[in-house]
């Protein structure tokens, strides 16, 4: 199985084009798969939806999806992302928000398990907020190899060989992964990356090589801060793409 594993979009079509783009050039991808937070902080989440729809590509429910699906849970963002989402919600057509109201918390394919905060299935944890203690105790009882989260916005690898957990930042290029470990990893973001340069991410994960290939994809990164000005979202979402 070779697959390409994406997560936070939010809003940014431009970046998720050139993603696409990026995955189409590669070799025996077999399926994509999203890790949520298709919507949020960007100017164009109809579109990120249609896309998402018209590739058929599986996702779980984020964080800004679960605020569109119980808006009591907006007392849980900051001001700024609260006022984002509440733009947000004004930029999407009636069949995007059934769309969204139907996203799974987690998915499993194979081996592997897909989660938008932390597994099993939460939405709103941190992966910062788990010592690894916490992801020992985890990995124990996930009968899944492989985890891919998002949510942070950045790339990490987390190793477990039932006895201790090594955590690492993910640099663009490959990584050789062990058969015989288990697997926590942050895909980072395609929408909104926040490990210091600005190129959206993902990953390529090939079971049969045990290979996780880190992506960076250029895009028109002033297209998407041009499309943020003129849908008067706030201008921190357009910074922080800089």
């Amino acid at each position: 199985m070779r697959i390409a594993v994406i997560s936070d979009i939010h809003g940014n079509a431009t970046a998720f084009e050139a993603v696409l783009e990026d995955i189409d050039s590669q070799q025996g991808i077999e399926g994509i798969y999203c890790l949520g937070d298709n919507i949020g902080y960007g100017p164009e989440p109809e579109k990120v939806i249609e896309m998402m729809r018209m590739r058929n590509i599986p996702s779980v429910l984020g964080n800004h999806e679960l605020a569109i699906k119980q808006p009591e849970s907006l007392s849980w963002f900051n001001p700024t992302a609260r006022r984002s989402l509440e733009k947000t919600l004004t930029l999407l057509s009636p069949e995007s928000k059934t769309y969204i109201a139907k996203l799974p918390t987690y998915l499993i394919v194979d081996d592997c398990r897909f989660v938008h905060g932390f597994p099993p299935d939460s939405v709103t944890t941190y992966l910062f907020e788990i010592n690894s203690n916490g992801i020992k105790y985890t990995l124990d009882r996930l009968e899944e190899r492989v985890v891919f989260i998002g949510h942070t916005h950045e790339l990490l690898i987390a190793e477990y060989d039932g006895t201790a957990v090594i955590s690492e930042p993910l640099y663009r290029g490959t990584v050789q992964l062990d058969p015989g470990k288990k697997y926590l990893i942050n895909v980072g973001s395609v929408g909104q990356p926040r490990d210091g340069t600005n190129p959206a991410k993902y990953v390529i994960y090939d079971d049969e090589a045990n290979e996780l290939i880190v992506r960076f994809v250029p895009y028109d990164i002033h297209d998407t801060v041009n499309k943020i000005h003129q849908a008067g979202l706030p201008e921190q979402h357009a910074l922080r793409l800089l």
